[in-house]
């Protein structure tokens, strides 16, 4: 090879070298905003006007401002990011960032999760919320980051007390047997359902209105101001106020994207959320006393039940249900010593 040849090849080289520089250094300068900030999906089942997204949009302007625009967290209501299991799944895999939503839909993971969807579990919200917030949940917490890869970095977002509403009256326990009720499609509230004769239906919330409107059902449950916002009023004339369930919404996270951000990022994520509680919780209580107030006026038949009665009638088959769904016999007995 003669030594034009050789200088051509070097330019060339020396060309094609300068060129990946080039290449290099303009990849690393689109990409330096990028690295300035994460961003954070955040998928919920429930509708944009519903509280909890209403929260999750005030927490992502509060992780804004305690990260310096470091974290930008996305806001997609509606399912828009899949149904609960899916995104619960994703987060697990790592493919979504961030759910928030029922704790209890974490027992498609770990059985125990699904303990809060018992009825009469808990005394009332705050006696819900202590349990929550306490040492026997936070080891379960804890078990499902590490051998699920999803942390619960909140969980004390009140969901309100949970009612009936209903084609046909509901006053006792008698009216229980045989009624189709919809159910989570979750093993707690089957069995808990199907233990005392109501026809326990499950039944996807996205098929729950017109399985109602068309008589596939005959009630649901929700808190009030759920049902009330989504309209289960015009077509179910009987409110049972039980007050039977009372769930804590968490604010979930994969783990994997959680270990992925500075200490300061972890802790602006649960400072925010935790900061956003007590408004969220006053909130869902005026919601709930305006609710049922404005179904009154629109002729919703209000029923009051003999909560003692009721209470006493499903704690009994609590140890049925258990060991049909699988409960820790020590998370069993704990939750019975908290009973008044």
């Amino acid at each position: 090879m003669d030594q034009t040849s050789m200088e051509e090849e070097d330019m060339v080289f020396h060309s094609k070298i300068g060129n990946l520089a080039i290449g290099a250094a303009v990849c690393l300068g689109i990409a330096s905003p990028a690295l300035a900030e994460t961003v954070l999906k955040v998928g919920l089942i429930d509708p944009p006007a519903h509280i909890d997204v209403v929260a999750t949009e005030r927490m992502a302007e509060k992780v804004a401002e305690l990260t310096g625009g470091e974290i930008k967290m996305e806001v997609y209501p509606a399912a828009q990011l899949g149904f609960a299991n899916d995104m619960l799944s994703g987060m697990k895999l790592g493919t979504i960032e961030m759910f928030v939503g029922a704790t209890t839909w974490l027992g498609a993971f770990d059985t125990d999760f699904w303990v809060t969807g018992t009825l009469y579990l808990f005394n009332d919200q705050d006696h819900a919320r202590a349990f929550h917030e306490g040492e026997s949940y936070q080891k379960m917490a804890d078990r499902l980051a590490a051998e699920h890869g999803i942390r619960v970095l909140v969980r004390n977002w009140d969901r309100g007390p949970r009612n009936f509403i209903s084609t046909r009256p509901v006053e006792t326990i008698d009216d229980l047997q045989g009624l189709k009720i919809r159910v989570p499609p979750q093993e707690s509230w089957i069995v808990n359902f199907q233990l005392p004769g109501a026809a326990a239906t499950p039944m996807p919330l996205s098929e729950t209105f017109t399985g109602l409107q068309q008589g596939i059902v005959e009630a649901t449950e929700q808190a009030s101001n759920w049902l009330y916002a989504n309209k289960y009023h015009t077509i179910a004339k009987n409110l049972t106020r039980t007050n039977h369930n009372y769930e804590e919404t968490g604010v979930m996270i994969s783990e994997a994207v959680y270990q992925s951000l500075t200490e300061g990022q972890r802790d602006a994520l649960v400072a925010a959320a935790k900061e956003i509680a007590p408004w969220h919780n006053e909130q869902v209580a005026v919601q709930i006393e305006e609710a049922e107030a404005k179904m009154a006026e629109e002729g919703v038949t209000i029923l009051d039940v003999d909560k003692a009665a009721w209470q006493e009638q499903f704690r009994a088959i609590f140890d049925e249900l258990s060991a049909k769904v699988g409960y820790s016999p020590e998370l069993v007995e704990e939750l019975k010593a908290g009973w008044n």
